[in-house]
């Protein structure tokens, strides 16, 4: 599909705090809770959202549950590495 995540090229890792003084216009994401599963991050990187916060991930729930990981931490496979930062 033109267009698609997975045939676009890749653009390097950015340091966050770099981005705010490159000078140029910063593209910031922060969805609602629960509005940022994998279709939504899809479509955010699509349009080149330049930094994108997502809701926290209770770490115990996520430990004990299956199913809270199944819901909460949906990846594909186009080949970008994501950082996930689990709160205790």
């Amino acid at each position: 599909m033109v267009g698609d995540v997975a045939e676009t090229e890749r653009r390097p890792l950015k340091d966050p705090v770099d981005l705010f003084h490159s000078g140029q216009v910063v593209k910031i994401c922060a969805p609602m809770v629960r509005y940022s599963k994998l279709a939504f991050r899809s479509l955010v990187r699509r349009y080149e959202c330049d930094l994108c916060y997502t809701p926290m991930i209770v770490a115990a729930d996520f430990v004990r549950s299956a199913k809270a990981r199944d819901s909460e931490f949906t990846t594909n496979n186009d080949g970008q590495w994501q950082k996930v930062m689990v709160h205790p």
